[in-house]
Order: structure tokens, then C-alpha cells, then sequence
């Protein structure tokens, strides 16, 4: 039993709390306007290298790809964060009315969430990297490439740390059923 027990100012609180998580549809709907706008972003860059293609030299065309596939790796982390963010924080999606829905989406926790943005998050950190490494000679600096080997270093160090903390919470789960 709450605290507040059955009076009517606890059932008010609870409906409060249980009638919040509405207001995360406004923020999903615009990661859904900003996915637009990457595929925007995504198809413009994608024209500038196929009309520079013929002039760029070998390092210009590797970068054109992985600002492409940096595109590509960001807007797979906001189709995870809004369908299972939706569905992990709003309500589950009847899947006979969504029929074209991927099937991963039925089978994702939260705890599958979270290792797969942050896994999404350290390929792009690792892109960014590579891209600064590539630069390295024309306009980036050694120091900004340790801080970017840092920073990829401790999204490693976090992604091990997330990853058998939610092993050993599943094993304990496990062990108590």
C-alpha cells in the first residue's frame, strides 16, 4: 500500500504519475521531425561527394564516407531511442495494428536499450576518431586526438562496466526466481 493509502489525494498522485508519462510524447515526436531532417542532412552530403567525386583524392572520399556513415549511425540511435523509448516509457505498441514494425522491437528491453545507444554511441565516438586520425596532418592536433581517444576510452571502459552490470542483475534475477 502507498503512503498516501486510498484516500483521494493518493489516487490523485498516482494518476498524476501514471498520466506524466505522456509528456515524453512531445519530445519523441520531435526525435521523429529530427530523423527527418538527418535524412535531409544525410541526402545533401551524399550529393556533395557524388558531384566532387572526380576531384577529391583518396583520404576526401574516405572522410565523404564516414560523415555518411556517422549520418547512418545516428539515425539508427533515434529510430532505437523513439520506438523503444515509446514503448519503454509511454505504452507498448499493439503490434497486430503496427504490421510493418520490425520484429526486434518486440523482443528489446530496457536493459537491450541501453546497451545498444551506448554500443551506437561508441561507433560513432570510434568514427570521429578515425576521422580526427585521417586529419591528423591537415587541421586537427595531437592534443585533440588524445582528448578523442580519451573520451573513446572511457565510452569502452563504460560500455564494459553498463554491460556486466546488467549481467550480474540478470543473474541475480535468476538466482531469486
Amino acid at each position: 500500500m502507498s503512503r498516501f493509502g486510498t484516500s483521494a489525494f493518493g489516487q490523485l498522485i498516482v494518476r498524476l504519475v501514471l498520466v506524466s508519462r505522456w509528456a515524453m510524447v512531445p519530445l519523441f515526436v520531435g526525435l521523429a521531425v529530427a530523423l527527418l531532417l538527418l535524412v535531409i542532412a544525410f541526402l545533401r552530403t551524399l550529393w556533395m561527394f557524388g558531384t566532387h567525386l572526380f576531384v577529391l583524392d583518396e583520404t576526401q572520399v574516405i572522410m565523404a564516407l564516414l560523415s555518411l556513415i556517422d549520418l547512418v549511425l545516428v539515425g539508427g540511435l533515434l529510430v532505437i531511442m523513439i520506438q523503444s523509448g515509446y514503448e519503454n516509457f509511454v505504452e507498448k505498441i499493439d503490434r497486430r495494428q503496427a504490421t510493418n514494425s520490425p520484429e526486434w522491437m518486440t523482443r528489446i528491453s530496457f536493459s537491450g536499450l541501453k546497451l545498444k545507444l551506448f554500443a551506437s554511441l561508441l561507433a560513432i565516438s570510434a568514427i570521429t576518431l578515425l576521422k580526427a586520425l585521417m586529419r591528423l596532418e591537415v587541421d586537427v592536433s595531437e592534443v585533440q586526438v588524445r582528448w578523442l581517444m580519451a573520451a573513446n576510452v572511457i565510452f569502452v571502459v563504460a560500455y564494459a562496466v553498463l554491460a556486466l552490470t546488467d549481467r550480474f542483475a540478470h543473474a541475480d534475477e535468476r538466482t531469486e526466481e
